[in-house]
């Protein structure tokens, strides 16, 4: 079939959205073809409904400017959202997905992105969504799942199949249920194929999608257990890495010559950004303490406090910007992973690398450790205090001592996962 991918993540710096966009493409690739993308930057655009100016000027404009820190500097952030709402006006997503579709079809001649969402679906047999970390249902509602599930109602109103797939289903750790986006997302998807990716989702599912059969299929980015599973009794040797590094522009950081420790962060403590620095700073002090290097790693924007944690603990620290299979050896080939992050944990399991996770925005953590068969899962505070760092210390302490048996069962694991994501391909048919 001819598909078109929704929600492709490649173009977003965070680590999980590139590689597992990447992964599923892979996938579907080896027996479709992939003729249009609708990427996560352009379910993101306004909706021009009216333009004084072009309408692609005013999209750039609204992009651009019209921001909530915009509209938070004094006199000038509000001078500057009037400003601009004095130019146009756009469609906010919302939970009349119905006349949200109709709008993405009668706003063409008015919207940039309302035309090239209807030029990439026109061109297939088939929508495929990649689910994943979307279908949180939180209050307020997550406007790209809103534009999401309005793009699946115009595909059907023009006779392409949908499909779901690679998807997380979940509660809000934090804030109430949005029971409407649920009931909404039910009634869009009652007659899709829908995948997700961990049996918490599947549980989610049939909690509250009643309407909708879901299958279980592991994500797409443990397909890349092939790069990394072999190397995972291997002693420690940075030479694995460099092939990774080369010619990328990327530096290999100084600090691989010898094992090491990957501290990264979590959805939920790039909330407060200020908290997760001195959060991370004492984090990072305990963990030195288990004797091997602490390497800090940006996985997503939301990551940039470790940057204040690196010149306060003077550690080294890997950019988000990094290329992403380099980043993925960098996960693969460290001696413990402690971070809040799904997509990175895989990474991690994909060479043996053990886990200690913290909290984030959904159940992902605690998942990602149940469907990697660790004995007692456990979710620590995304905001560690002094308790915190010393109960994650002597976790990840635990986990060093089991040495390469401990490597061999989380790489043997991921490889199984892997085994079964072709799966996809039997749904997609």
């Amino acid at each position: 079939m001819r598909l078109t991918l929704v929600a492709d993540n490649a173009t977003s710096p965070n680590w999980g959205c590139r590689a597992t966009s990447f992964a599923l493409r892979e996938i579907l690739s080896s027996r479709h073809e992939i003729v249009g993308t609708i990427s996560r930057s352009l379910l993101s655009a306004p909706l021009t409904s009216r333009a004084r100016l072009s309408p692609a000027a005013y999209e750039k404009l609204v992009r651009a400017f019209r921001r909530p820190r915009v509209a938070r500097v004094p006199v000038l952030g509000p001078m500057a959202i009037s400003a601009i709402d004095a130019v146009g006006t756009y469609h906010v997503p919302s939970h009349d997905v119905r006349t949200d579709a109709g709008l993405l079809w009668s706003l063409q001649s008015a919207s940039p992105k309302a035309r090239a969402i209807v030029s990439e679906i026109e061109c297939c047999d088939a929508i495929v969504v990649n689910g994943e970390g979307e279908m949180i249902f939180s209050t307020p509602a997550r406007e790209t799942l809103l534009q999401t599930l309005a793009i699946c109602v115009l595909a059907k109103r023009m006779g392409k199949s949908i499909f779901y797939v690679n998807a997380m289903v979940s509660k809000p750790t934090a804030g109430e249920t949005n029971h409407e986006t649920a009931k909404v997302a039910s009634g869009v998807l009652a007659r899709a194929r829908v995948a997700v990716r961990d049996p918490r989702s599947a549980d989610m599912a049939s909690a509250f999608l009643p309407e909708i059969e879901t299958c279980l299929v592991p994500d797409a980015l443990f397909t890349w257990s092939r790069h990394f599973r072999d190397q995972a009794a291997a002693p420690y040797d940075q030479s694995r890495l460099r092939a990774w590094f080369d010619r990328t522009g990327q530096t290999l950081p100084t600090v691989t010559k010898r094992p090491y420790i990957v501290l990264s962060g979590s959805s939920h403590s790039a909330i407060d950004q200020q908290r997760a620095a001195q959060s991370y700073c004492g984090l990072a002090k305990a963990l030195r303490g288990l004797g091997l290097p602490v390497l800090l790693v940006e996985t997503c924007i939301g990551d940039v406090f470790l940057r204040s944690v690196a010149r306060e603990m003077q550690l080294p620290i890997l950019r988000v910007d990094t290329p992403i299979m380099a980043g993925a050896a960098i996960m693969a080939h460290a001696r413990l992973f402690v971070s809040g992050r799904w997509h990175p944990g895989i990474m991690a399991s994909l060479g043996g690398t053990p886990s200690v996770t913290m909290g984030s925005n959904s159940h992902k953590t605690l998942a990602l450790q149940e469907i990697l068969q660790y004995a007692d899962p456990v979710e620590y505070s995304a905001f560690p205090d002094a308790a915190d760092a010393e109960a994650i210390t002597a976790a990840g302490k635990a986990l060093l001592d089991e040495g390469e048996d401990r490597r061999l069962a989380i790489a043997a694991r991921a490889a199984d996962l892997a085994s079964e994501v072709p799966q996809l391909l039997e749904l997609i048919a």
